[in-house]
């Protein structure tokens, strides 16, 4: 059996933030709230982003975005905002997809009602009528 490649891609960027987080000596369970820094909502594409996120991100958090920062820096020899702003983009790829599945689930949802309540009337009207 013959491993896919995108999986050993995945294996290795995990493995090299783990190696990261061993060399940092990173407590990730700590979850204290980190202060909170004022913001405004800001609008990127059609969608509405709080900055600083809300709730706001805990240490843990903040350090296992780094760690996926530096990792991808290591992977992709990149600078660290150029690796930042790859990460973002994914995670911003991802949560559309995820809207969009909601929207299409939503859709069906509507669909299924609609069709059990004309099957109600249906069958309710032929109850009546024998």
């Amino acid at each position: 059996m013959e491993v896919p490649w995108s999986l050993l891609d995945l294996i290795r960027y995990e493995y090299e933030k783990e190696k990261i987080k061993a060399a940092m000596e990173v407590d990730t369970t700590n979850n204290d709230e980190l202060p909170p820094v004022h913001g405004d909502t800001s609008f990127i594409g059609e969608h509405d982003i709080q900055v600083p996120a809300n709730p706001f991100l805990t240490k843990a958090q903040v350090t296992e975005l780094h760690v996926s920062i530096k990792a991808a820096q290591e992977r992709w020899g990149i600078s660290y905002k150029d690796a930042a702003h790859r990460l973002y983009l994914q995670k911003m790829a991802q949560v559309q997809a995820e809207m969009a599945e909601v929207e299409r689930l939503k859709a069906m949802m509507a669909r299924c009602r609609r069709l059990i309540n004309e099957t109600i009337r249906r069958h309710s009207g032929q109850a009546g009528s024998t």
